[in-house]
């Protein structure tokens, strides 16, 4: 992705559905053994409610959002997330 930064209401795609970005967070599970991971909070058409999900999962289209969704980002490997 040539620009990997998001504005607040942009409209993004995550694994296959369009969705809107709303802010940035620090995603960190209690037990990590990688680095932090960069996180979305996004919201999809209609939905009341807000979800956090990690920045590496949005793409500006369709189809890269799906590939994305199918892969694991070397930082990840290994990693327990129970």
């Amino acid at each position: 992705m040539a620009n990997a930064a998001f504005h607040s209401g942009e409209r993004l795609w995550l694994v296959g559905r369009e969705v809107t970005f709303l802010a940035y967070r620090r995603f960190e599970h209690a037990r990590a053994t990688a680095p932090r991971i960069g996180a979305a909070v996004v919201q999809g058409p209609g939905e009341e409610e807000t979800r956090e999900v990690p920045l590496w999962l949005l793409a500006r289209d369709q189809a890269e959002s799906v590939s994305r969704a199918n892969a694991i980002p070397i930082q990840l490997k290994g990693w327990d997330i129970d």
